[in-house]
């Protein structure tokens, strides 16, 4: 069984609910590969072999905490260097390498010079993470190898087929972007949204259009109902958690078949 987790910022704290469901219904979770914030929660996972672990590191998480990660502005490349990201990761993961995980991961990047579709499935677990959640414009790229590396979710937002090169003859694929097209999202009197609204629209739909593209060939497909959710929400999250946990619940019987 494997798991695909899509990108999404704070919205991500719901695949923790889904990974949540899963183990209490006995499902196994053999491979993980994530984009964005599915890495930083496949990766986290894959570290501790711990759902609970992993779910009280979130509940831990403070506005402080937030402010240490994002406390170095460059404003070149990117509005934050990264680095306080990376240190921070650090002192969580190490210098823990992927290949010694209890959990074969993949964490998705997309090279910045030529577009490609990056797999970092060895190596140093925290800057593959830091790589994988490089968010363009907002971080600046990282350079592993001579690669220079943005955030995956430009690439292949929820990575499927990586996940069935891994090994895995069952995918569930963790779609964080299905929400852009659900009816209560739909953009309201277009003719008085700003250049601005429009221009993030268009990029909602871009993201829903190559997300949608990633998971056909998934065998299951989860679409927590996670919109309206705000950068701060990494802290006090609970509630989206839940919504994974409500999303993996829906589909459950559909997967035990798949198993079976």
């Amino acid at each position: 069984m494997g798991l695909a987790l899509g990108s999404g910022g704070p919205r991500g704290l719901a695949h923790i609910g889904v990974i949540k469901v899963l183990l209490e219904n006995n499902i196994p979770i053999d491979y993980i590969a994530g984009s964005s914030v599915g890495a930083i929660v496949g990766g986290l996972y894959s570290y501790f072999g711990d759902i609970e672990k992993l779910e009280k590191y979130f509940a831990k998480l403070t506005y402080k905490d937030m402010l240490e990660i994002f406390s170095d502005p460059r404003f070149a490349h990117g509005v934050f260097k990264g680095e306080k990201a990376l240190k921070f990761l650090r002192k969580t993961v190490g210098n823990k390498r992927i290949e010694k995980l209890k959990i074969p991961f993949t964490a998705i990047a997309t090279d910045l010079k030529n577009g490609e579709v990056v797999e970092l499935n060895k190596g140093d677990l925290a800057m593959s993470i830091r790589a994988s959640a490089s968010i363009p414009v907002f971080f600046r790229p990282i350079k592993i190898g001579r690669r220079y590396l943005v955030d995956g979710g430009n690439a292949v937002p929820v990575p499927v087929e990586t996940v069935r090169k891994m090994g895995a003859d069952i995918i569930i694929a963790v779609d964080l972007d299905n929400c852009y097209v659900s009816p209560k999202n739909y953009m309201q009197d277009v003719e008085k949204a700003s250049m601005t609204q429009i221009a993030e629209r268009a990029l909602d739909i871009l993201s829903y259009s190559l997300a949608k593209e990633n998971i056909k060939n998934a065998d299951i497909v989860i679409n927590p109902d996670v919109y309206d959710v705000g950068w701060r929400r990494f802290v006090n999250g609970g509630d989206i958690i839940r919504k994974g946990e409500e999303a993996a619940k829906l589909v459950l019987e559909e997967i035990k078949r798949a198993i079976k």
